[in-house]
């Protein structure tokens, strides 16, 4: 054989028998689950079937094992055109999860440990195992939890992946796999700290992943819509139902974590899950800003509301998103001048946001709670846009008066926000006034009050270690300018500070999101 080329070593389809009862997370470690692996008869679908002539191939850096077979239904491609004897479908996923294991290493992220496993199926070796199966088009990849070392933390497992994407939309097949691989395999990048944080922080963080990993990759901005139809959902808890496009929509927000504060706070967000095994997410990654950038998790969430007012057609150069013009614009609620609610409800992590007609000279805003609520979490956002652009913005923070303006004359539509950062709770209560300068009501705008800053200028940036906006009515909360042609790659040193669920069928997600079989959703990792 030529040198340097991958020694196949061929496996009898079903050579990893069942060994006991099926793996629970809870389960005391180093007691292996009975096989999943596709190699497997009594492996759940897809599986090879047995008389599949089960192949493997190590991939170039020698952390991957690629499994594949020549024939029937799981055929990868046959194409062969560097003669290597291996096909080049199967050549092409062992780079490209080299390339994506490499890319996580280089940002401080751990990868999954050795899988050796001398008492049952392990692939033929401690290598990370990827097979490629046929999900007859209800899915293109999942990651299967499999055992763990460390009580609850420190898990592994094997990926399955689409084995030629036949009758798939990707543009090709070295797209498909890089999103593929680079999702899939954070799950279990995730499972080597602790794998039970929940839908919207593993999803979440798995499709940030992919868009850090490639920017051009259009997973996120396909996802986007998820979230941002239903920003008045709660983003600490998981939906259910229809819901769970919602959770890898919340990808946004890491995306927002990634931007404002660097790769290392997503990091140390896995870090600190090992650290306070217990802990819910969003509680861990309020420990990490705490600790390391002087912030918080409501002082974040409310500079994420304000970042997704400037989404869409409405991406701005110097306000929020590097590459907000791909995501889908955030729903609101139309209203009329002047305009009073006097039970507005905001859940915890939500934001209700209304649209209002601009050209007015000032738009004030004025929101109060219900007598008994903490207002500390509460934030109140306004601001001035055109269909194109995001003009000026104001913020106001509690504990105090939340009463804000802008100057609107320039602007087509106004947009209000209420905002709550808390971590958890039932929804809160309060009124929310909005008028124009002269109207008859409370909130009417005072001339002489700050009105906003523009929001692409120097005065709206926050230091690099603390977000802005205080509690003087008026204070801009922009959020840090972001020059749209910097490459959001470029590893930042700011940084300091799983997977749960069932499979989820890709073709349910695809019809949720209207997007067809290219919408796709991974079956979720267990």
């Amino acid at each position: 054989m030529t040198p340097g080329v991958p020694t196949l070593l061929l496996l009898l389809a079903g050579a990893g028998t069942p060994r006991g009862l099926p793996h629970e997370r809870e389960a005391v470690q180093k007691r292996v689950a009975e096989s999943g692996r596709p190699t497997s008869p009594g492996a759940q679908a897809p599986r090879y079937e047995p008389e599949d002539t089960v192949e493997s191939v190590v991939s170039p850096g020698g952390r991957f094992r690629i499994h594949f077979t020549r024939q029937g239904t799981h055929a990868v491609p046959p194409a062969d055109a560097d003669g290597t004897g291996v096909p080049d479908f199967v050549e092409l996923v062992g780079r490209t999860y080299e390339h994506v294991a490499t890319f996580y290493v280089d940002l401080g992220f751990r990868l999954p440990p050795d899988d050796t496993n001398p008492a049952g199926d392990d692939g033929g070796d401690g290598r990370f195992d990827v097979y490629l199966v046929d999900f007859a088009r209800i899915g293109d990849g999942a990651f299967r939890q499999e055992t763990c070392l460390e009580g609850v933390t420190r898990c592994t497992g094997f990926m399955l992946q689409e084995n030629d994407f036949t009758g798939y939309n990707y543009p090709s097949d070295a797209e498909a796999v890089e999103i593929l691989a680079s999702h899939e395999f954070f799950h279990a990048v995730q499972a080597a700290y602790r794998p039970d944080l929940g839908g919207v922080a593993s999803e979440g963080t798995a499709v940030w992943a992919t868009e850090r990993f490639e920017p051009a990759l259009d997973d996120l901005e396909h996802f986007t819509r998820g979230y941002m139809l239903t920003p008045d959902s709660t983003l600490v808890l998981d939906p259910a139902g229809p819901g769970v496009t919602f959770i890898y929509g919340a990808g946004l927000f890491f995306q927002f974590v990634g931007e404002r504060y660097g790769d290392g706070a997503l990091v140390a967000l896995l870090e600190e899950s090992v650290r306070q095994p217990e802990a819910r997410w969003p509680v861990l990654l309020d420990t990490c800003l705490r600790r390391d950038f002087a912030s918080s998790f409501d002082a974040a969430f409310a500079q994420f509301a304000t970042w997704n007012l400037g989404t869409g057609p409405r991406a701005t150069p110097g306000f929020g998103y590097a590459r907000g013009e791909g995501y889908a614009p955030v729903a609101k609620t139309a209203a009329e001048l002047p305009t009073t609610n006097d039970r507005v409800r905001v859940a915890a992590a939500a934001s209700r946001i209304f649209e209002l007609p601009g050209g007015a000279s000032f738009v004030g805003a004025s929101f109060e709670p219900e007598p008994g609520i903490d207002p500390a979490t509460v934030h109140l956002v306004i601001a001035a846009v055109t269909d194109d652009a995001v003009l000026r913005v104001a913020t106001v923070d509690g504990p105090d008066a939340l009463r804000a303006q802008v100057a609107a004359d320039d602007a087509t539509r106004v947009m209000v926000a209420v905002v709550d950062g808390r971590m958890e709770g039932l929804g809160r209560y309060g009124r929310l006034c909005i008028a124009a300068t002269g109207q008859a009501a409370s909130c009417a705008p005072l001339e002489s009050m700050d009105a906003g800053t523009d929001a692409g200028s120097d005065s709206g940036t926050p230091d690099a270690g603390a977000d802005a906006g205080t509690s003087d009515a008026g204070t801009v909360d922009a959020g840090r300018p972001v020059d749209p042609i910097d490459d959001p790659r470029t590893p930042s040193d700011d940084g300091g500070c799983q997977a749960a669920g069932g499979p989820l069928s890709g073709a349910l997600v695809a019809l949720l999101l209207g997007g067809g079989l290219r919408a796709r959703r991974r079956s979720r990792a267990r």
